[in-house]
């Protein structure tokens, strides 16, 4: 398949993009359930919730533009999906198990902004209209809030004998 235009990169993004909200809800879920951390594990599972959101947001973006939900692989999420499941293997400890989870949290939180931002520069230059651009606006929004509240958690204070634990 060749990409030959703007609009076709932008649904080939859009499925990506799906693809991978659909594959993080369900790490979400394991990564909920995995958490020592209280704080962690229910910022986990808030975030599912809001990634289901997301799934419903990007297929009310696909019903607008006119074609049926469809899923394209997203090697980068692969390659963070396949990685935590290794380094999980790997962590015999709790609190550097939840730790990793932060970090690998505020990294697909990263890449989902930068995701949002490119389809919103895109549908703008399509002058595609707000029943596009509001959804995927929320979501944007949304992602940049848990990238907000997981750096605020990564140096909480209730995480402090956590980090001075790992580091001594």
């Amino acid at each position: 398949m060749t990409i030959d235009t703007l609009d076709e990169l932008f649904v080939h993004k859009l499925c990506q993009q799906y693809y991978a909200e659909r594959k993080l809800v369900d790490a979400l879920d394991e990564m909920a359930i995995d958490a020592t951390n209280d704080r962690i594990s229910e910022g986990f599972a808030d975030h599912r919730d809001e990634t289901r959101r997301h799934v419903d947001r990007l297929e009310t973006v696909f019903d607008e533009i006119g074609r049926q939900p469809e899923e394209r692989t997203n090697e980068l999420i692969d390659a963070l999906e396949a990685e935590r499941t290794e380094i999980q293997r790997q962590i015999g400890d709790d609190d550097l198990l939840n730790t990793y989870y932060l970090g690998a949290g505020m990294m697909t939180e990263r890449m989902e902004m930068t995701a949002y931002e490119s389809l919103l520069t895109m549908a703008k230059q399509l002058e595609m209209g707000s029943e596009i651009t509001d959804p995927l606006e929320a979501n944007l929004d949304e992602e940049q809030s848990a990238y907000r509240e997981l750096d605020a958690m990564s140096t909480a204070s209730d995480l402090k004998s956590l980090w001075n634990r790992l580091t001594s």
